[in-house]
């Protein structure tokens, strides 16, 4: 929704195993001036996998060391979407070298309870919530990745679970 690019997608392993980089261009709104960043869509995490299996998943994730900046979505309808950042953030800290920016966005806000929203904007303030499939929020990531920019960021990996 964010790039509005037509890639595939599925809820079932492996459904795609190579990343996606496409371009999105961001207005920003105080110069009008007209930006381009490059996200680059990394496979999704997958949870608990053998061990030849997780090391053939690692190098999918290649992309990632060589990203400016790093852009988490983590579902935050999941359950066990604490474990899933833990466990993200254990692979990524395995990783030979990371992105010295990084920054959460939670998506699917519009299927959680107001418990499990408060918690999460109490536990990572400086995160984005977002439903992509109700393009809320997006204008606000939006703005963010402008942010990076305005950093010397320029081009963030996307890594969902």
């Amino acid at each position: 929704m964010l790039t509005h690019a037509e890639v595939y997608t599925a809820d079932r392993l492996f459904a795609t195993l190579d990343p996606t980089t496409r371009k999105i261009v961001i207005t920003d709104p105080q110069t009008q001036e007209r930006r381009s960043v490059l996200l680059t869509d990394t496979v999704g995490f997958i949870h608990e996998l053998p061990p030849p299996l997780m090391d053939a998943f690692r190098a999918t994730l290649e992309e990632v060391t060589e990203a400016d900046a790093l852009l988490h979505v983590v579902d935050l309808s999941h359950p066990a979407w604490q474990s899933h950042i833990r466990s993200v953030m254990d692979v990524l800290e395995e990783m030979p070298a990371l992105p010295g920016k990084a920054m959460i966005a939670f998506n699917k806000m519009d299927r959680v309870d107001s418990e499990t929203l408060a918690l999460a904007q109490q536990e990572y303030p400086e995160a984005v919530f977002i439903s992509a499939t109700q393009s809320l929020g997006l204008d606000t990531l939006r703005q963010r990745l402008l942010q990076f920019m305005d950093d010397g960021v320029l081009s963030p990996a996307l890594v969902e679970q």
